[in-house]
């Protein structure tokens, strides 16, 4: 007997993956691209368990245990993904991902929890490599279905290696942050003052690229000296401190957007629009200026480390990053005690 979508919920998973094998290939394609246009999520997990079951690795025998995990991760990449096109990512969008889990920037989905869409506690803080491989085998799922529907071509998790990412990035925050020197060298290559605000947002108001995309005009209060980090889900913004050489570079910015007859009407700091397009202007800086490229979030952690060499204080860097907890500001603690340590191994 076929299915219809209002019975899909009381299915049985053969009767769902039968429901979809009933389609022809122009139905299927149909369903798969309209299903990923809207970011429908019952749709397309109902696509991935449809793939997994008939072309995965295990096929039918693929485990409760294995499903439940690719929907989460299937969920969480939606929820972390909202203004990519899922059937034209954008180049090396699979990479940044990856990095994000890594480095544990999943503020939206915080806020899913705070609003009660989550039935299971979210985990804080950075993601082991075991379990941001697992996001991403989902992730490939997601893909290898639409493939398989013949809704794209495209899999930007294909070449993923999050064993490689995660040994390149090491285990502790200051491994992968931008040096005073390197920073130096970067701003020196900056084109404009947009990208000099671009860099000093992240290395010295200590901004995630989340925060950087959302960051309207009216947030900044340049006389104070002073800016507001909107979090979805909180309903108070957080007040971060300004430096010198950011207010300076933002005055700068502010009077080139002036004199701009249509950027100055745009509500928002920055004219990049999403978090991939941050991660590709900096890596396109960070090639100008012959610096190793680590990624955005390398220059929050180029900030706290900072901050933390000038006052050995990890209240203060707590409060600058906006970390929940004192664990996080702690890493920048460990990692000048690591520095000691090889300090005094090399004394004879």
């Amino acid at each position: 007997m076929e299915v219809t979508s209002l019975e899909l919920s009381k299915a049985t998973r053969a009767q769902r993956v039968a429901r979809l094998q009933r389609l022809s290939q122009e139905g299927l394609e149909r369903f798969a691209a309209r299903a990923a246009e809207t970011r429908d999520e019952e749709a397309l997990w109902e696509l991935v368990e449809a793939y997994v079951t008939l072309h995965g690795a295990r096929g039918a025998a693929t485990s409760a245990h294995t499903l439940r995990a690719y929907r989460r991760g299937l969920a969480e990449l939606l929820t972390l993904w909202p203004g990519e096109d899922l059937l034209d990512p954008e180049r090396d969008a699979g990479q940044a991902y990856a990095r994000r889990l890594l480095e544990g920037d999943r503020d939206e989905l915080a806020a899913d929890e705070r609003r009660g869409r989550r039935g299971r506690r979210l985990k804080r803080g950075p993601l082991s490599p075991a379990t941001v491989a697992l996001r991403i085998a989902a992730a490939r799922a997601l893909y290898g279905a639409l493939i398989w529907a013949g809704a794209t071509t495209v899999d930007p998790f294909r070449d993923v290696k999050v064993d490689a990412l995660a040994a390149r990035d090491g285990e502790a925050a200051t491994a992968h942050a931008y040096t005073d020197a390197e920073l130096d060298e970067l701003l020196a290559a900056a084109r404009d003052a947009h990208e000099r605000v671009l860099l000093l947002l992240g290395a010295h108001a200590g901004l995630r690229v989340s925060e950087m995309v959302r960051l309207l005009w009216q947030d900044v209060d340049l006389r104070a000296g002073t800016l507001l980090v909107r979090t979805p889900g909180e309903e108070e913004p957080a007040e971060v401190m300004l430096s010198r050489r950011l207010a300076a570079e933002l005055r700068a910015y502010a009077r080139e957007v002036e004199a701009d007859p249509v950027a100055r009407h745009r509500a928002q700091l920055l004219e990049l629009r999403s978090q991939y397009g941050v991660y590709n202007r900096l890596r396109g800086i960070c090639r100008r200026a012959h610096v190793e490229f680590k990624g955005v979030r390398a220059l929050r952690h180029a900030a706290g480390a900072r901050l933390y060499r000038q006052t050995h204080d990890v209240g203060l860097v707590q409060q600058h990053l906006r970390h929940k907890a004192t664990d996080m500001a702690r890493r920048y603690a460990r990692a000048d005690r690591l520095r000691l340590r090889g300090s005094l191994d090399a004394w004879e």
